[in-house]
């Protein structure tokens, strides 16, 4: 169920990833006539600044015969999207396979199975830096596109120790078992806290799990010192003194946020980057205007989905209620990916620490939706 050292290739990833779709295909299709509905019932009534439906552009463009492929690696957001009743009416077909880890989103994206993924903000840079090829020569197959993020989460993702492990610091993980999953925000903070510490990953057992859960699993069955996860995935021991967190995004200086990923032919594809923006429209009235707006409704869908229990279901809405998007083309973006590329290069968590220049893993084609 796991491994040790360093990531697994891209032909593992790719195994991988063809199992995951082939278990975990959970579609959702919509119809075909025209923009989303923006009632106070299903977009809240805060605006926050969203958007209140997808982008007018996709007007512009015959959408009918475009089926786009967007993954999740949680079978919530599925059930969420279509709870909030933004998504009915798209001119465009969609479905949403659950695929667990970044990894196998990658896997999936490279095999052409999916036309979208959703890892970590800084997974784009993180491929570029391990290709086999010179993607600024090349041209990069897949690129960052959109980041949501949660800057004021009050449970944001950082790293727990045992208490009996007595660990207190980044310094003392040394030697010790972490547990983490490769490819996105996890994986980062993984690198950079063993960058904090003083030390690389050849200095520690770590160990890679396919999924942040499958990695809370395992520190929660007491078979790891360490791990870096979510507070709601570690909450019973860490509410019982058994677990303490020791640094967390803010501390480690990474955006800790949810990237979205696509294969680049699709982005040149006009008539699906129309349908994309009209989707990430969408997608942003839904972080930033229905769950803010709908507790009640979003607790609800986590503890009948993902069979949470109330309190973990009110972690994760306090988290999620704090939703916005990232503007990829702000130079801070970059600089952040850039330095944790270096962090993970100069630890020996990636193969090079190739300069992550806007245009050629990162594009900004759907900044004027997401945050203009």
């Amino acid at each position: 169920m796991y491994s040790t050292g360093k990531h697994s290739p891209f032909v593992q990833r790719t195994f991988t990833a063809f199992a995951a779709v082939a278990l975990a295909m959970v579609a959702t299709a919509c119809g075909s006539s025209g923009g989303a509905s923006t009632s106070a019932k299903n977009a809240g009534s805060g605006s926050n600044g969203g958007s209140t439906g997808g982008s007018s552009s996709a007007a512009a463009v015959d959408l009918s015969g475009v089926n786009l492929t967007i993954s999740y690696q949680t079978a919530d957001f599925p059930a969420l999207l279509k709870e909030s009743g933004l998504f009915e009416d798209t001119p465009y077909k969609y479905k949403v396979p659950i695929i667990a880890g970044p990894a196998n989103q990658l896997a999936a994206l490279y095999g052409k199975q999916i036309d979208v993924g959703q890892v970590g903000e800084n997974t784009a840079a993180f491929e570029a830096a391990n290709a086999s090829a010179d993607w600024t020569k090349t041209g990069a197959p897949i690129q960052g596109f959109a980041v949501t993020w949660t800057p004021d989460a009050p449970y944001p993702a950082a790293v727990y120790v045992t208490k009996s492990s007595g660990i207190t610091t980044l310094a003392e993980l040394k030697g010790k078992k972490i547990g983490y999953n490769y490819g996105g925000n996890i994986y980062a903070a993984y690198v950079v806290a063993l960058e904090k510490g003083g030390f690389g990953p050849k200095d520690v057992h770590g160990v890679q799990f396919p999924s942040n859960q499958a990695a809370a699993n395992a520190f929660n069955a007491g078979r790891l010192d360490a791990v870096v996860t979510s507070y709601s995935n570690v909450k019973k021991p860490v509410d019982a003194g058994k677990a303490i967190k020791i640094a967390d995004n803010a501390t480690l200086g990474i955006l800790g946020g949810s990237g979205w990923i696509a294969r680049t032919e699709v982005l040149d594809d006009p008539a699906k980057l129309a349908a994309l923006k009209d989707f990430y429209g969408r997608l942003r009235t839904f972080y930033e205007q229905w769950i803010p707006g709908h507790e009640t409704a979003y607790e609800k869908v986590e503890q009948q989905v993902l069979s949470q229990t109330p309190d973990v279901a009110k972690v994760n809405w306090e988290n999620a209620r704090h939703s916005t998007f990232y503007k990829i083309g702000d130079p801070e973006f970059l600089r952040i990916q850039q330095a944790t590329v270096e962090a993970a290069y100069k630890y020996g968590g990636l193969k090079t620490n190739v300069t992550s220049k806007l245009g050629f893993n990162y594009t900004t084609a759907l900044d004027d939706v997401t945050t203009g």
